[in-house]
């Protein structure tokens, strides 16, 4: 049984540093990227647990061969809830339902530009979850490629999950105001639109920006297939808004989402990164936060 066991860990091992590889080199552990071919040779593998967070109707339909559908919706909802990232009784009650173990490896796919994904990829990682990963591309384009699929929902035994709140992956109001007075080094980045960055666009009581932060669309980091721009053209659009390799950051949107794409390519960079997950729904709407509107601080250092 040892052996068995030692074979398969050897086994799980090779897949994400080959994973990894495939797509690009000197990566975090925390953020695996995993190609379509490495995924497709790990289907039916007990350690796997492949989540699917499109719409319940399209994963009805047809999903990737033994995915299992996660209400992303609800994901999003329950995190937003005040006190809801100190809560461990709340997520373990989530949780279990996922048969997430300690050797399990989580692979996450959604039908677009990794939103939903990389949400729920930084709030498991955040929960303690140690082997969780992003497919390098989404649904859509795996349909097109006649890879494996079904319509059959798959099931899985629940399992106790002990969550152990990884806070060096979270950034509160107060650690941002920190930063602010020169408490601690790090750069904010905003994964917002344009307009929301410079206070056209308003989503909470105030617009604008955090003071000094730099502004890095979400949405700029993806194509339209949901694969990752290569390492060259990230580091070129890091290196354009003045962020160093290296320093660290905190990322953040209007409630997380957006934030979670920004923190993924930081992390796969090697960049220290927390996630300012509430954003802007905190900070906004808050009474004693400083807030600029315009374009903002994000020219070279």
């Amino acid at each position: 049984m040892k052996l068995r066991l030692s074979v398969l860990s050897a086994f799980a091992l090779i897949f994400w540093q080959s994973s990894a590889e495939a797509a690009g080199p000197a990566v975090s552990s925390s953020a695996r990227l995993v190609s379509f071919d490495d995924l497709q040779k790990r289907l039916g593998k007990a350690d796997l647990r492949l989540l699917d967070v499109r719409p319940k109707a399209d994963y009805d339909r047809v999903h990737i061969q033994g995915a299992v559908w996660v209400d992303a919706k609800e994901v999003e909802k329950h995190a937003a809830k005040p006190g809801s990232l100190t809560d461990r009784t709340a997520w373990e009650t989530w949780i279990n339902p996922l048969g997430i173990g300690p050797e399990t490896e989580v692979v996450i796919y959604e039908g677009g530009r990794q939103l939903d994904a990389a949400r729920l990829w930084w709030l498991l990682s955040y929960l303690g979850v140690e082997k969780v990963g992003l497919i390098n591309g989404n649904f859509p384009l795996w349909l097109s490629q006649s890879r494996p699929t079904s319509d059959e929902a798959s099931s899985v035994s629940p399992r106790p999950f002990q969550v152990k709140f990884r806070a060096e992956r979270h950034a509160t109001r107060e650690d941002v105001k920190g930063i602010l007075k020169g408490d601690g080094k790090a750069r904010i980045v905003d994964a917002r639109t344009e307009g929301e960055h410079s206070g056209v666009e308003k989503r909470s009581k105030r617009a604008g920006h955090i003071p000094t932060s730099c502004h890095l669309e979400w949405n700029t980091l993806v194509d339209k297939d949901g694969r990752f721009l290569d390492e060259a053209a990230l580091r070129a659009k890091l290196d354009a808004i003045g962020i160093k390799p290296g320093e660290a950051v905190v990322t953040h949107c209007q409630g997380g989402g957006r934030a979670s794409v920004d923190a993924f390519v930081f992390e796969r960079l090697g960049f220290p990164t927390r996630n300012y997950y509430l954003g802007w729904s905190d900070w906004g709407n808050a009474e004693d936060t400083p807030v600029e509107s315009g374009k903002g601080s994000g020219a070279k250092r």
